[in-house]
């Protein structure tokens, strides 16, 4: 039999004193994302429980499209968000208040892909064919610059992403410009009908947003987080095989094990904030502008810079950031 003396059982209160102040200490938050095989470092941070050391209890909730998780953010629903830049561009053109950290990763196999009906050998291949894309989207304004580059003249068609595939499929449109994670499903239903295109002009740039709030109020927070998705980007590079098997456990057999490790070497993960994202953003928003979807607003770097909040990330890798 255990026998406790007065002095073993002050000690275990201390123990249990410090455990639950060690606990309530942690700091929760909560970031919402989309596949995170566009950013390894974030599932690495979740299948590791990276936040731990750093005095924080992460909450990550999975959403369907970026858009919606910049959405979720900006009405005060998360702290963070991962996104492409399309929509942090919209939302500063917006006056909406959030701030870029960091960013992720760089999606470099863009392509824009056809049925039989188009010979893509060439961009000039879509003059007068019906393209399908998501309108207002990063992947429109990828397909209007490639055309616009190329000097051709086709029409395009609106396509809700769940349907793009299928509208392709049954000859709706000859060709489209969809999200990356649809390309897979794009050449396992189109067969032999396959054809694509592989674009040089445009790379999708995965960044992390946090809000107003817990950037001004909570900048320890902040650090912390990026802390951690620094540790996970060194298992990235350190050890990618074990971060494809990450990647499996964290979506829980969303992506075939072939595609994730034929899909790795079409991304270059490395957190950052350079003047490249910046000239990419006023880009985009130029491009919005002249649409009419926003009126009133000159895209500008001097729009887009007070975003960038790259002091965090400098301040924990300095030769990371490059902002003028």
């Amino acid at each position: 039999m255990l026998r406790l003396t007065t002095g073993t059982i002050a000690g275990l209160a201390v123990v249990a004193a410090v455990a639950m102040s060690a606990t309530a200490q942690e700091t929760k938050i909560t970031i919402g994302g989309g596949p995170y095989l566009d950013v390894p470092q974030m599932t690495q941070a979740i299948d590791k429980n990276l936040w731990k050391k750093h005095g924080l209890e992460a909450k990550a909730i999975p959403f369907r499209t970026g858009r919606s998780a910049f959405e979720a953010m900006i009405g005060g629903q998360l702290d963070f968000a991962l996104m492409a830049e399309f929509p942090a561009v919209i939302g500063a053109m917006r006056g909406l208040k959030f701030g870029v950290l960091a960013e992720m990763s760089q999606y470099r196999a863009g392509r824009i892909i056809s049925n039989e009906k188009v010979d893509l050998k060439s961009i000039k291949a879509l003059a007068g064919h019906k393209i399908g894309t998501t309108i207002g989207t990063n992947v429109h304004f990828m397909l209007s610059d490639l055309l616009k580059k190329a000097g051709v003249t086709a029409e395009i068609v609106n396509v809700a992403p769940p349907d793009i595939v299928s509208a392709l499929v049954r000859g709706d449109v000859d060709a489209a410009a969809m999200f990356p994670s649809f390309y897979g499903g794009a050449k396992r239903a189109l067969g032999d009908r396959y054809r694509e295109f592989r674009i040089s002009n445009y790379s999708t740039r995965f960044i992390f947003a946090g809000t107003a709030e817990v950037i001004e109020k909570n900048p320890k927070t902040v650090s912390a987080v990026l802390a951690a998705l620094l540790e996970g980007e060194k298992l990235v590079k350190s050890d990618p095989a074990e971060s494809h098997m990450a990647v499996d456990r964290v979506t829980k057999g969303r992506f075939k094990m072939e595609y994730i490790k034929a899909a790795w070497s079409n991304y270059h993960h490395r957190m950052s904030l350079e003047e490249n994202l910046l000239d990419l953003m006023v880009r985009e928003g130029a491009w919005i502008a002249s649409r009419g979807s926003i009126k009133g607003v000159k895209s500008t770097r001097a729009l887009y810079r007070p975003y960038l909040r790259g002091e965090f990330l400098k301040a924990l890798a300095s030769d990371r950031v490059n902002l003028k």
